[in-house]
């Protein structure tokens, strides 16, 4: 008999138009009022000695708690896991900001009366990497929508397959190196894990992800150009070359949304993409 578990986790980064989203009868996003530091120091002296960490977050608007809870299913990620897979699939809409803070097994919203607290930190930095393209905070109703119908896919594909989680850790954990330079190099580090491509690199894999997104014509042929583009910044960033700090943000940008790209291929096709695949679109 599964025990019913419920954590709340402590995120920033996102404004929320409702109080409450429901993603899935386990799985919410609530808001978080004002926090207090006082009742932070609270949950210090019943045991949460990372408390003081969180005095920033007192003074900011857009907190929010994941609300994770047991299901009768055991397939999967667990409580928390399913929490960071959330985290990280608002990401992958473009949330970059967003992280998870902190978890408690009580609500955030009412830490002055909890109880046998457990607590800890979760993906604390204090730095993260901002860029300025990626400045959409609002929870829209597409995002709403799109996490309701995919999320599970989602779980099931990490679940599954390694190479799938090491793409959704990438998407997440690129905001936390100490450079852009850094950021790039991972995620193309996801990008050729997942076309799996070992020599003429450049031509390979631009023919074959622009195949693989695009249908023949004008869009597939854009596409192919503009990765051929981006994989020539990308090698001259990671290789030291002089670049305008403009031209190295673009890198970044345009790195993030091609491996975004192909993230949502395999969720809304609910497959890992195969070399096959590819063979599939370049010549059928």
């Amino acid at each position: 008999m599964i025990t019913e578990v419920t954590w709340f986790i402590l995120g920033n980064g996102i404004f929320l138009e409702d109080n409450e989203i429901e993603i899935l009868p386990y799985l919410k996003i609530r808001k978080v009022n004002k926090l207090s530091i006082f009742e932070l120091a609270g949950l210090g002296a019943k045991g949460f000695q990372q408390w003081s960490l969180l005095e920033p977050f007192c003074y900011l608007t857009n907190n929010f708690e994941i609300i994770s809870s047991e299901n009768k299913s055991t397939y999967g990620y667990d409580i928390l896991n399913r929490a960071w897979l959330l985290n990280t699939l608002l990401v992958l809409r473009k949330k970059t900001t967003t992280n998870s803070i902190a978890l408690l097994n009580h609500s955030w919203n009412n830490i002055k009366d909890a109880k046998e607290v457990k607590a800890n930190l979760c993906d604390y930095h204090i730095n993260m990497l901002q860029i300025s393209s990626f400045n959409n905070l609002n929870m829209e109703k597409s995002d709403i929508c799109w996490l309701k119908e995919h999320f599970e896919i989602a779980n099931t594909l990490a679940f599954k397959y390694e190479k799938f989680r090491y793409s959704l850790e990438v998407l997440n954990s690129w905001r936390y190196c100490v450079d852009i330079k850094s950021a790039i190099a991972i995620i193309w580090a996801a990008i050729e894990s997942i076309v799996d491509v070992s020599s003429e690199i450049t031509y390979r894999l631009s023919l074959s992800i622009s195949s693989l997104l695009y249908e023949r014509g004008e869009k597939r042929i854009e596409k192919f150009k503009d990765i051929k583009k981006l994989y020539g910044l990308r090698s001259k960033v990671v290789h030291g070359s002089n670049l305008k700090d403009n031209d190295i943000e673009n890198a970044l940008v345009g790195s993030f949304n091609l491996l975004s790209e192909l993230v949502t291929y395999m969720i809304e096709n609910n497959q890992i993409i195969a070399e096959k695949d590819f063979e599939s679109a370049i010549f059928k």
